[in-house]
């Protein structure tokens, strides 16, 4: 890979939401700054996560998930609830960012073009094996360097952390979900070698096909979560139907300066 780089691009604006430092940026600009990090050598790497309504809720009541968050050099309003937030606060988003399996497609090919291999950790025995052979099977030109299922325990992390560095791998890409991915990436971020590590949640388990992925005019129109929800409603009614009126109330006393973490 390159070693000649750039310096580091300014760090993107940020409004606080709910004590989540929200970026206030595009895509394209996230992809430029995962660009940058794939061409800079040595040094900390760049780690980038997403906030939605549930994922706010969760860091205002869990200190340690909220400091693990605020740890990232980007967290991005993957949810519509959380660019309306950024709204109501007075720093609004450009856009939402909702990463899937197109915009997984944009990240990889960046990699392949710059010759940066990818790590991919999450999911059951077999899911992250499943997205590298469909990923490469789509663009021959991609590395995948390594994979390693989520289902590991606490002893055995520093043996994940080392497989990872051995591995050489440019990026690292999370599906670990929320908040045990960015707890995880906080804890041993001074240790990994790679440029950048990505949280994305379930994305690993949609791109294999184990889970559904919502049609694009549900994305289109900003229902992930009722999509969700009628597909889910056992797992995901108290997060839905009760996590959505806190998420609002919560940001309305923010609004009035009373909102208090834990």
């Amino acid at each position: 890979m390159t070693v000649d780089a750039p310096p580091a691009p300014p760090a993107p604006p940020r409004i606080d939401v709910l004590g989540v430092p929200v970026a206030r940026l595009t895509f394209e600009e996230l992809l430029a700054q995962l660009d940058d990090a794939l061409r800079r050598a040595g040094g900390r790497p760049e780690y980038y996560t997403y906030v939605n309504a549930y994922g706010a809720i969760l860091a205002a009541r869990e200190a340690p998930y909220r400091a693990a968050v605020a740890g990232a050099d980007v967290v991005y309003a993957d949810g519509i609830g959380v660019v309306w937030a950024t709204r109501l606060l007075g720093g609004p988003c450009p856009e939402r960012i909702n990463v899937g399996p197109v915009e997984l497609g944009r990240i990889v090919d960046l990699c392949a073009e710059r010759g940066a291999s990818v790590f991919l950790l999450g999911g059951a025995p077999g899911i992250a094996d499943e997205v590298a052979r469909r990923l490469v099977a789509e663009r021959p030109g991609l590395q995948i360097a390594g994979v390693h299922h989520g289902y590991f325990a606490p002893e055995e992390e520093a043996a994940v952390v080392q497989r990872i560095n051995d591995s050489g791998a440019a990026l690292l890409i999370l599906g670990l979900g929320p908040p045990k991915q960015e707890i995880w990436v906080n804890r041993h971020l001074a240790a990994l070698q790679v440029h950048a590590a990505w949280c994305m949640g379930g994305l690993l388990d949609q791109v294999a096909g184990a889970v559904a992925y919502p049609p694009e005019w549900v994305r289109r129109n900003h229902v992930q979560w009722l999509y969700r929800l009628m597909t889910e409603p056992r797992r995901l009614w108290r997060r839905y139907l009760l996590g959505i009126p806190e998420f609002i109330g919560r940001v309305a006393l923010q609004r009035l300066g009373l909102e208090r973490q834990a």
